[in-house]
């Protein structure tokens, strides 16, 4: 048996974690208008046996334990027979019972921690109730292919690959070229995801802002095309076209994160600078956005980015862009790595920025932490240049002006702080 004050935290986390599901059950009821069988007194009780019983492990066996578990499912049981008499056909609170005490049980033993965080996600799933439907409801067959597929690519194939070098070199590791599709494709997915979520009902500065985490070139082109239709809203436009360009540098820089965290310390006074330029150009472009903006106008449209063959694409990308880096760095030393970044940051600045940050972490592309860092920032530049081009030829009015202004200034920006970093490491 645990020491009496060590058994009162067990219980008193039993308690809180009761209460939790027992509120959210308790204002259930009166969403329902309807009695349920156990609410904001009966969980917290089912939490305290569940967790006593537990305690009580040592003395009197398991099998007190398991009575207690069966005597819930009984009570529960007869419950969801009376709702289904009466027409309802849910069984949330008589799970959630079950839940409850099996978290009381497992604060019980004394995984305390985990019980509290497990207790407070079911309440927050509970609580959640309608916005996850509706959320369900918003989700399109195809959209749920692609989860479905994410899923696939993550949990299946990503466990069967080789984890060692194949190919010119030994650069080219299975395991991590579809680990870097499968981290990419799911910050893509997710970023879509809080479009669906939210950017369908807000502005057009929050949409881009959301959009650059899926693809800021793509979110450009979306407001090219509207500066066209709209030439009076080109400010502002071009202000959340900005923005999607600077999300995109704060999600490299999550990414890198994951790859190659040493490479923060030198490469984040460049990503950083990117972003407040960044930043300050979307304060000044718009500034006409609150009283020009309609509520009326059509948002930017971002289709959902994940498809098995895009993950396909992607992975052929980075594994060309590994290759790229590495020929170019024997053939024509320092130069040839910034040139293969430059011009495959043109295409994609994902591909070229792991494949450097990954090559400066193992050593396998021959380059060091400053080629690598350096190498970066001119791919993200690059992808600045190229979306630059789109502006000033499919944009409009300011549109075509402001954003490669303000990209440029980005570029400059972190290609500036990036020598003056170097010089000073």
């Amino acid at each position: 048996m645990p020491a009496t004050h060590e058994a009162l935290k067990r219980l008193l986390v039993a308690l809180l974690v009761g209460l939790l599901v027992g509120v959210d059950r308790e204002r259930a009821e009166q969403r329902k208008q309807r009695k349920l069988f156990a609410g904001i007194r009966t969980f917290p009780l089912i939490a305290i046996v569940g967790a006593l019983l537990a305690l009580l492990v040592p003395v009197g066996g398991p099998w007190p334990l398991v009575c207690g578990l069966a005597a819930v499912a009984a009570i529960a049981l007869v419950s969801y027979r009376e709702s289904v008499r009466a027409g309802e056909m849910g069984a949330t609170t008589e799970i959630a019972a079950l839940a409850t005490y099996a978290l009381g049980a497992m604060a019980g033993v004394g995984q305390a921690a985990g019980a509290g965080a497990t207790g407070v996600a079911v309440a927050v799933l509970l609580a959640m109730k309608p916005r996850l439907e509706s959320f369900s409801r918003a989700i399109s067959e195809s959209e749920l292919t692609a989860a479905l597929e994410l899923a696939v690519i993550s949990a299946i194939v990503l466990p069967l690959l080789p984890d060692r070098g194949f190919g010119p070199w030994q650069v080219l590791n299975p395991f991590r070229i579809w680990l870097v599709v499968v981290m990419v494709s799911a910050a893509s997915f997710a970023g879509f995801i809080a479009v669906r979520w939210r950017g369908e009902a807000a502005g057009a500065l929050w949409a881009a802002g959301l959009g650059g985490l899926v693809s800021s070139t793509a979110t450009t082109v979306a407001m090219a095309g509207q500066s066209r239709a709209a030439p009076a809203q080109a400010g502002p436009l071009a202000g959340a076209a900005v923005l999607a360009s600077t999300v995109m540098c704060l999600r490299l820089g999550v990414l890198l994160a994951a790859v190659a965290p040493t490479l923060l310390p030198r490469l984040g006074p460049a990503l950083g600078g990117m972003v407040m330029t960044g930043v300050l150009a979307t304060v000044v472009l718009g500034r006409a956005s609150a009283r020009q903006q309609k509520p009326s106008e059509r948002r930017p449209s971002v289709e959902n980015p994940f498809r098995l063959r895009s993950a396909l694409l992607f992975g052929l990308v980075f594994t060309a862009t590994t290759l790229l880096v590495r020929a170019s760095r024997e053939l024509l030393g320092t130069a040839g790595t910034l040139i293969a970044a430059g011009l495959s940051g043109l295409v994609d600045v994902d591909a070229p920025a792991i494949a450097l940050a990954r090559g400066a972490r193992g050593g396998d592309l021959g380059h060091s932490v400053g080629q690598a860092v350096l190498g970066i920032v001119i791919a993200a530049s690059s992808n600045n240049v190229f979306k630059s081009g789109i502006a000033a030829v499919q944009g409009a009015g300011r549109f075509r002006r402001d954003v490669p202004l303000a990209l440029l200034a980005m570029s400059a920006a972190g290609i500036a702080l990036t020598i003056l970093t170097t010089a000073l490491f």
